[in-house]
């Protein structure tokens, strides 16, 4: 897609969100990305945006253009309606690489692969301000491709301006003290952010991505975030580098 020309007086408020696959923004940073103030339009990175993944074994690579399609479409769509600026770095994710109940994933072509989204994050991050805003995954799930996307961020800004959002719904299934534990270890410090009054509009934003959205994802994030608010609302958690 075209390249939005930038104002330089807007630099130092530009916020990138770099998105595993598509729906993990909506899932898992939707405060923060209402909270880009306003006249700063924020940009979502989508790494890993092909799949052949529908939620059923076993999975069929024949499916994956018309997955993919639908998948890039319901971001785009997601984009448009919350004034964002989009990229589609076209990676195959891993129900495509090393679909489930197949042989796994090599260790050389991990590390490849690696290499390769690294590079291509590296040429985003060129064009962005040294003080912008970049949110990657936290990695709660040890998912390989959220994992990717953090490692290479995270190296290519050295940590600095980067928050961590809480992988969704994974964080739902793992205890509290699992996750701080985790995102301690890391050197990070969490902030709440108060999604009460913005529940029904984090909702209608993931309803855009209705082919990725199993039966139980929506009641795992809201409790997850009703676990976070401690009975007195709803809450989404990031992370960033401790002081």
């Amino acid at each position: 897609m075209a390249e939005r020309a930038r104002d330089p007086k807007q630099e130092a408020a530009e916020h990138v969100f770099f998105s595993p696959h598509p729906d993990d923004v909506a899932l898992c940073a939707y405060a923060s990305l209402l909270g880009v103030p306003r006249g700063v339009v924020p940009t979502l990175v989508t790494v890993f945006s092909q799949s052949c993944w529908e939620f059923a074994l076993p999975v069929d690579p024949s499916r994956a253009m018309a997955v993919t399609s639908l998948r890039m479409g319901e971001d785009r769509r997601f984009a448009r309606a919350h004034g964002a600026d989009l990229v589609h770095l076209g990676f195959r994710d891993t129900s495509l690489r090393a679909p489930p109940g197949g042989l796994p994933e090599p260790e050389e072509a991990r590390a490849a692969l690696a290499s390769r989204v690294r590079l291509a994050l590296e040429e985003v991050l060129v064009n962005v301000s040294p003080d912008a805003v970049c949110y990657v995954p936290l990695g709660i799930s040890s998912h390989v491709d959220h994992l990717m996307v953090r490692d290479a961020v995270r190296a290519l800004r050295g940590g600095r301006n980067v928050v961590y959002y809480e992988d969704l719904p994974y964080s739902a299934h793992h205890p509290e003290d699992e996750i701080v534990d985790y995102a301690w270890a890391l050197g990070l410090s969490p902030r709440c952010l108060d999604m009460t009054a913005l529940w029904a509009a984090k909702v209608r934003g993931l309803s855009f991505y209705a082919s990725q959205l199993e039966p139980h994802t929506l009641p795992a994030v809201e409790a997850h975030a009703r676990r976070l608010g401690s009975g007195r609302g709803l809450c989404e958690r990031v992370w960033t580098v401790a002081s």
